[in-house]
């Protein structure tokens, strides 16, 4: 009996104490959390651009929207771009004939290449192009040309440059046929034979020939031939 009442003393006195400190816990809370006390901090915006300021302040027109054509292939967002055409390869390369001076200034004596047959030239002077090809240096017997990103130099008499020329022979034309004409001659006509009469009786041919008319350019006569 004695143990039950000091075991309940105990927890009486536990329970007092776990009040008195809830109690001063809430008087502690509301003290510190009154909504007076509490200030909110002042916020910095960030300053605005000016380049957009100014076209937010511009009012696209929307108005014409309606009267387009919804169904339109014109009516796209992403701008069609063209391909770029690659550079056009430069031709073949330029022929030099000759270089001269002229006034104090060089002139390059250039005809086109891979041509065959082709002796043309014109003179030309740094800077002009020819075939894709720019001149760039013009010197005693050569000159330097560029195209693009590509450089090579021409020499007078450059083997690989040379014109190719065509070695097959050219065809003998035949001579006209001379054509005489000579006036008609009068048609052969047969000479009339000598009527037989019935008092000359026909010559009989001799046993084992016979008898062929031929023409001849002097009338028609009667030859004998053997018979085989």
């Amino acid at each position: 009996m004695r143990r039950l009442l000091i075991l309940n003393l105990a927890l009486f006195a536990l329970l007092i104490g776990g009040a008195m400190r809830f109690h001063r816990d809430w008087i502690v809370f509301e003290a510190t959390h009154q909504p007076d006390s509490i200030r909110a901090q002042r916020e910095t915006l960030p300053q605005a651009p000016a380049a957009a300021t100014a076209k937010a302040a511009v009012v696209d027109d929307w108005t014409d929207i309606a009267s387009r054509n919804p169904f339109s292939f014109d009516r796209t967002d992403i701008p069609i771009v063209q391909p770029v055409p690659p550079p056009k390869p430069p031709g073949a390369k330029p022929i030099l004939f000759g270089t001269i001076t002229l006034n104090g200034q060089r002139l390059a004596m250039v005809g086109p290449g891979g041509r065959g047959g082709n002796r043309s030239y014109k003179s030309m002077k740094v800077g002009e192009e020819i075939d894709g090809w720019t001149i760039t240096e013009i010197q005693d017997k050569s000159v330097k040309i560029k195209a693009d990103t590509l450089e090579d130099s021409v020499i007078m008499n450059d083997p690989s440059a040379k014109v190719p020329r065509d070695s097959e022979k050219t065809a003998a034309t035949a001579a006209p046929p001379v054509v005489v004409s000579t006036p008609p001659s009068p048609a052969l006509t047969p000479a009339p034979s000598a009527a037989l009469t019935p008092s000359q009786p026909a010559a009989q041919p001799t046993p084992g020939r016979r008898r062929i008319r031929q023409i001849t350019p002097f009338g028609v006569r009667e030859i004998e031939v053997d018979e085989q």
